[in-house]
């Protein structure tokens, strides 16, 4: 049995609307380099495929913020690669949540910084937490997956047992 790779995960940018504490999203790469177009990603998809790639991680930065992210997860169903979006849920829709799953989509993570809005705030550098409740409610909704994040650190962890 050959070995081969399930799982692409795919950073689609590093552009995010967070500023979160503990992220390790390289944003000084922003100022030196491009993001891959819409083509060049097809391809990467094309050769995840012919590589036996299963499943794609939609993620970033924050991939929402991807013009071409809807063709992107076209391309995806078309290579019958199960699509999952990474996101902080800003800044999402209903209607492009819908448009997503009517694409293909197949299931979304939403990352939450803690179950505290004050601290999630302040973790954030935002306030999102409503927008996050919103997006995951509109997933819910629509019937997709719904998976959960959050990075346990020290602005967080006495409420590990609530997070959980």
């Amino acid at each position: 049995m050959s070995e081969r790779p399930y799982t692409l995960v795919a950073e689609l940018t590093y552009r995010c609307p967070l500023r979160c504490v503990y992220c390790s999203n390289p944003v000084e790469v922003i100022r030196q380099s491009r993001e891959l177009d819409t083509a060049t990603w097809r391809r990467v998809l094309a050769e995840a495929e012919a590589l036996g790639v299963v499943q794609l991680h939609l993620t970033g930065g924050e991939p929402l913020l991807r013009d071409d992210l809807e063709a992107l997860v076209e391309e995806a169903r078309a290579r019958q690669l199960y699509s999952n979006l990474i996101t902080s849920g800003q800044p999402l829709t209903f209607e492009r949540l819908r448009t997503l799953k009517e694409l293909g989509l197949d299931a979304v993570q939403i990352s939450y910084q803690d179950v505290d809005p004050v601290s999630a705030e302040r973790i954030a550098g935002r306030d999102a937490f409503a927008a996050k409740e919103e997006a995951a409610a509109w997933t819910r909704s629509l019937e997709l997956p719904l998976t959960i994040n959050v990075v346990i650190h020290r602005e967080n962890i006495a409420r590990v047992a609530d997070i959980v």
